[in-house]
């Protein structure tokens, strides 16, 4: 398959995407999950036949990893993915040898899931992979989907616009850059559970009760889950005591970009942006106003100017250019630490309400979405909505659980019920 931006068999990684093969490791890779689960039985065949077809749609998706002289860089795949039975914990390492893809296609009795390296794509992108394929699937099984908004049908010729690098085409300059200096955030600490194991608690609620508990406080769904958090993680940090320096609490919020700038592409374009608690004892309703104005005021355009403009200024500075890939990946993974997960105390990424084909309501009972292991830490949170049910999901690589038992116990108590479950039986 030819690459419709290019017409070669590879391409350049997105801006984005250069940070995740260099801070790969022989024992981690950025891996996340999209999953559905369905209200009957997986049939694995059409499945494959399902993937099959939309792999075709998907040019961006059909590619594997491979090392330049100066950057890594996306090189088609001849052969078809395969579809596959589940077996492992979710969101595990990514076999990054220059000829696999950089996703997989698994399921397991109800749910089918779909799991990516981040640097072919960002949650946008992997939903509406998802959806393509579950639309597709559908029509297999002899379900006409008649409704195709938010889905890419497999038929259509792929644009240049979807595989585009949106990061570059929005450089401005004129705008600045994003300040280097932030402080080191407060991090849970604790015995790990074994290489390869990752704890995933879900609660699964009522979509209008989450929004009537965040109105309560005057604040969106978004503002209310990370204050939520921050609360949490600030009375954890208080529970410690005073042995070690308190450091401030901050969840690191996604931003999808394609909400300030136009862009129809498929690969990586989100930036982020870290919420920044005082460690002091603080009641909620303080928490929650703190959060509320620095999401109010800096989510827009402009702090996504900046935070464009920072991305691509490193990329396109010249010593970095010329240097090779090996001193590259060195470089980039420090950044990896001192500028990316070294200031964040936990993520959040909150999807929000999907849309999907009507006939989805019929067939899929809910979605999921799961971030699998971060390099350094312990905790990431996510939560997507679907036909009125919410699904907040909790991965870790530790073994307590405070604080997710935490966060769901004030949820509780702020009259959001819910069904938890896990996969380690907690």
């Amino acid at each position: 398959m030819g690459n419709p931006m290019f017409d070669k068999e590879w391409f350049r990684l997105d801006n984005a995407a250069k940070i995740y093969p260099a801070a790969k490791s022989s024992g981690w890779n950025a891996v996340f999950r999209m999953s559905a689960v369905m209200k009957e039985k997986v049939d694995g065949e059409k499945l494959q036949l399902a993937l099959n077809d939309v792999i075709e749609r998907f040019p961006s998706f059909d590619v594997t990893l491979r090392k330049g002289v100066f950057w890594y860089y996306h090189e088609y795949v001849t052969r078809k993915p395969l579809v596959k039975d589940e077996r492992n914990y979710p969101c595990s390492m990514f076999k990054i040898d220059g000829e696999s893809h950089l996703f997989r296609v698994l399921y397991y009795k109800n749910r089918i899931s779909l799991e990516v390296f981040h640097s072919i794509t960002d949650g946008t992108g992997a939903l509406l992979f998802l959806k393509s394929l579950i639309a597709r699937y559908l029509e297999l099984r002899g379900i006409n989907v008649e409704d195709t908004e938010g889905i890419m049908h497999y038929k259509d010729i792929p644009t240049e616009g979807e595989v585009e690098d949106a990061f570059g085409r929005n450089l401005d300059p004129s705008f600045g850059t994003l300040p280097r200096n932030e402080p080191s955030a407060y991090q849970i600490k604790g015995p790990r559970e074994a290489k390869g194991t990752l704890n995933v608690i879900q609660a699964e609620m009522d979509s209008l009760e989450l929004r009537t508990a965040a109105k309560k406080y005057g604040a969106t769904v978004n503002t209310y889950l990370a204050s939520v958090l921050e609360y949490v993680l600030v009375k954890r940090q208080l529970f410690e005591g005073s042995q070690v320096k308190r450091k401030p609490i901050k969840v690191q919020v996604p931003i999808n970009l394609r909400k300030f700038f136009p862009s129809i592409t498929v690969r990586n374009f989100a930036g982020y942006i870290n919420t920044c608690i005082t460690p002091d004892d603080k009641s909620f309703d303080e928490v929650i106003k703190e959060t509320q104005k620095q999401l109010g005021e800096n989510i827009n355009e402009e702090y996504c100017r900046k935070f464009i403009n920072s991305n691509v200024s490193v990329e396109k500075n010249i010593f970095v250019r010329l240097a090779p890939r090996a001193l590259k990946t060195l470089i980039m993974r420090r950044s990896y630490y001192s500028f990316g997960e070294k200031l964040s105390s936990c993520l959040l990424s909150n999807v929000g309400n999907v849309d999907a084909p009507e006939e989805f309501k019929e067939h899929v009972d809910r979605l999921e979405f799961v971030l699998g292991p971060q390099k350094y830490i312990n905790n990431a949170m996510t939560c997507i909505s679907f036909n009125g049910r919410t699904v907040v999901t909790f991965s870790r690589t530790l073994k307590d659980a405070t604080l997710e038992r935490e966060f769901f116990r004030i949820l509780k108590s702020h009259g959001v019920d819910m069904t938890i479950i896990s996969n380690r039986g907690e």
